[in-house]
């Protein structure tokens, strides 16, 4: 039996999981935290903690915001981003926050609502208990730096790893479903780009593995799972990206819908420019380091 072989049952599962997500429902909370600038806390079941950038916000917590400080907040279930200046104090309701002390909030229509979509995010972070992958072979040695546990826009993708020293020669081999070599190359770069001659089928589950020898005869090797995303995702989240002009909360609104639709390479591309932007920030740094 091929050695890819019999992961390849379970990673059916995973793409069938994750090709009905869209109809999912998930977590309680009904707002979350699309962009923070300042210091803001949140109170809940008697707790305290600071506010920060993806912070799921369920019914009756309370936000209080440091003068100065700027917060927005994206409903979940209507799209509605509400846009609050400090110092104020915020209850979140089911359908609308109520600002009980200071300036009321601007409200804005969420840029993932555009064209009559009809689209909910989750909260960044809910783990999809049905999603099922291989990951990493186990001892791999090569750090792969894209496509792993990910859907991608791209039909010819390029794969990426952490070169292990100069000179080496790395060989990349990549299988469908059944096991079926579909791909291989010797390349003497730490990256591969699918040529255009090679189609992939969408929500064909793939593994790519990479390996090397160095001259001391030590061989190391790293393999991952991937899936070309629908056409009509593809078109979705091309039809929902807003302009590198947007403002910073509909980026990451975007990027949360990128991350639930399991397109982490492209979601991760949003991370890196937010948490540059919000450099601060503990969660944009973790999700843009992943």
């Amino acid at each position: 039996m091929n050695k890819n072989y019999k992961a390849k049952a379970w990673l059916n599962v995973w793409v069938i999981a994750t090709l009905m997500m869209p109809a999912m429902v998930w977590g309680a909370g009904v707002a979350m935290v699309t962009d923070l600038q300042g210091k803001g806390t949140l109170t809940a079941e008697g707790r305290v903690r600071d506010l920060t950038i993806l912070a799921e916000l369920e019914a009756g917590v309370q936000v209080q915001l440091a003068a100065g400080a700027t917060l927005v907040a994206l409903y979940l279930d209507t799209g509605d981003e509400f846009i609050f200046k400090g110092p104020a104090a915020i209850v979140f309701k089911a359908v609308q926050p109520d600002v009980t002390s200071g300036v009321k909030p601007e409200k804005r229509s969420s840029s993932l609502g555009k064209g009559g979509n009809a689209i909910r995010i989750k909260p960044v972070g809910v783990t999809q208990g049905a999603m099922v992958m291989r990951g990493f072979r186990t001892g791999a040695r090569i750090q792969l730096l894209n496509m792993h546990k990910t859907r991608t826009l791209e039909t010819q993708p390029e794969f990426h790893w952490q070169p292990l020293q100069s000179g080496v020669k790395y060989q990349i081999e990549i299988t469908d479903d059944t096991g079926r070599s579909i791909q291989e190359a010797q390349v003497d770069t730490p990256s591969f780009k699918l040529p255009a001659s090679v189609a992939l089928k969408e929500g064909v589950p793939y593994t790519w593995e990479v390996s090397a020898r160095l001259p001391d005869g030590r061989k190391y090797t790293s393999s991952a799972d991937f899936a070309v995303a629908p056409a009509d995702v593809r078109r979705q989240a091309e039809a929902l990206r807003p302009a590198a002009s947007a403002a910073l909360s509909s980026r990451i609104a975007y990027a949360a819908w990128l991350d639930q639709m399991e397109l982490k390479d492209e979601a991760r591309k949003y991370w890196k420019a937010a948490s540059n932007e919000r450099p601060d920030d503990p969660r944009l740094k973790s999700l843009a380091e992943q």
